[in-house]
């Protein structure tokens, strides 16, 4: 029998829909679309920061006694200026200088020990291409920050489109590039990094390759203290392919690699602070007391439990218990159910470790960059391939109110002005 077939197909129209052709290049929707969002918002943060920096006074000033600066900058530094603020000043210092111990009795020693209370993956990339370039440590941190900041935005789009689709990939790009804190993702601050690790650990664990997000999870608690969370994903992820067994064999090397990485991403959590007591165990006597080092790498006690039992009492606690309740009760519910289950339980235990571990504070808006599948909410399920008008409409919306949040945010959480009573943390 003779086989019938059509016309031959041509490539173009072969490629996928939403494929962008640059020359005889095509780029895939997939690639361009996030780039494009992150791009476009990282102009108009240029433009704030750049603006804002106007009201910077010189630092360092003797009206913000308890402001850290490693490098002095004049009044309205500009932009590079602004970018390397509060945290920026010791990522700055531990680039420049790196890790070490101070001498016994010599001045600064408090602050040389302190180093050690941040961890070493940002400040320790930037510093190699210092090294290497020979560039300032404003625009190393910037063109890193840029790139990751832009593959996280990639990875993020691949981990929500496999199971919920373009617009759903696509809303949680927009919403986490417009957050009020987004600014930072070129600032000296380590969330580019923390956000491309906490995706790329989530996809692989979708995608089953374990062992790769293994090594993830160890770069990523040498950046950010957020692995425990990660564990409960790997357990949940495990737990379902356990009950599906039958439909979905599992092998023995993928159960052994699921318990590996279980443990690493609850135990990496002290992997720096265990480092870190080593090396300055032997220089407590030199007066290094701005604070325990150990405690500044590890994670807090009760976090909102505890602010809210000081001012509420019981009554806050219950209300910060209803909070626990209502993030797992979203995980589990029919709004999330296109997300994939690693997406789904990041949304609840994420957001459940930060009211556990830390204080009610102006810097929760940083952490909760990590939180990206929170603004989804707005968006639910709808079947992939759709694109809801309405709820695109509340997705622009709420994208350009926090645009427009981001002045005050800027103003108030980066530039040190005259003005400044208690600073806000950024």
């Amino acid at each position: 029998m003779t086989a019938v077939t059509g016309p031959a197909q041509t490539p173009a129209q072969t490629e996928s829909p939403g494929t962008l052709r640059i020359g005889r290049m095509r780029v895939r929707l997939s690639i361009w679309l996030p780039l494009a969002i992150f791009a476009v918002t990282r102009v108009y943060a240029f433009v704030v920061i750049t603006l804002a920096a106007a009201q910077q006074v010189a630092l360092p000033s003797p009206d913000h006694p308890g402001i850290y600066q490693f490098t002095a900058h004049p009044a309205s530094p500009g932009y590079l200026g602004l970018i390397t603020n509060w945290d920026g000043q010791w990522y700055e210092r531990i680039a420049t200088l790196g890790y070490h111990l101070p001498v016994a009795g010599a001045s600064g020693a408090k602050d040389t020990l302190w180093t050690y209370a941040f961890q070493p993956v940002f400040p320790t990339a930037v510093g190699a291409m210092m090294a290497v370039t020979g560039l300032s440590f404003a625009v190393c941190v910037t063109v890193l920050n840029l790139a990751a900041g832009a593959a996280a935005m990639i990875v993020m789009f691949a981990l929500l489109e496999r199971t919920a689709g373009r617009f759903v990939a696509g809303a949680a790009v927009l919403l986490t590039c417009c957050f009020v804190a987004a600014p930072l993702f070129q600032a000296a601050y380590s969330e580019s990094f923390s956000l491309l690790l906490v995706c790329t650990v989530l996809l692989l664990v979708a995608r089953r390759r374990y062992a790769w997000a293994v090594a993830a999870v160890v770069l990523l608690s040498l950046t950010r203290l957020v692995t425990p969370p990660l564990a409960v994903v790997v357990i949940v992820h495990a737990g379902l392919r356990f009950r599906n067994r039958a439909n979905d064999p599992i092998r023995r090397g993928e159960a052994l690699w699921m318990a590996v990485l279980a443990l690493v991403s609850a135990v990496s959590v002290s992997f720096w602070s265990t480092i870190t007591s080593v090396i300055t165990s032997g220089v407590k006597a030199t007066g290094a007391s701005r604070g325990n080092v150990s405690d500044a790498v590890t994670v807090g006690r009760f976090g909102w439990f505890t602010n809210a039992y000081e001012h509420l009492g019981w009554i806050g606690v219950l209300g910060v218990a209803i909070l626990v309740i209502l993030f797992a009760g979203l995980a589990l519910s029919p709004l999330t159910r296109t997300w994939g289950v690693e997406v789904r339980t990041w949304l609840a235990i994420y957001p459940i470790f930060l009211l556990f571990v830390g204080g009610v504070h102006t810097g929760m808006f940083r952490y909760l960059l990590l939180a990206f599948p929170l603004g989804l909410l707005m968006v639910g399920s709808p079947p992939p391939g759709s694109v809801p008008r309405k709820r695109a409409a509340l997705v622009v919306i709420v994208s350009l109110i926090g645009l427009g949040l981001q002045i005050p945010w800027v103003s108030h959480a980066l530039v040190v002005t005259q003005l400044a009573g208690k600073p806000w943390l950024p």
